[in-house]
């Protein structure tokens, strides 16, 4: 359980970013054992990050969905990618 009770709900990278801190402390702070997390973090924050300013766009709000809807989003997410 997060210390901030708020955490996961404002920080849909929340699972990677523990994993990035993990991995560094794992590895004595040395980032190139960690790269392939840093990438992992990164995707995921360019992801919601492209949520957000769509639902902005279309007026939804809130513009980070609720936690529960997450899961879903990304499973549309790839649907569209694997077809498209």
């Amino acid at each position: 359980m997060p210390k901030n009770p708020d955490a996961e709900k404002n920080n849909p990278c929340l699972k990677e970013q523990d994993l990035v801190h993990k991995c560094l402390n794992q590895n004595n702070y040395d980032n190139s054992q960690c790269e392939l997390y840093f990438t992992n973090y990164k995707n995921c924050k360019d992801f919601w990050y492209r949520v957000q300013r769509d639902r902005r766009a279309q007026g939804k709000y809130p513009y980070l969905p609720e936690v529960a809807d997450r899961e879903h989003i990304k499973q549309e997410y790839m649907k569209t990618k694997v077809s498209g």
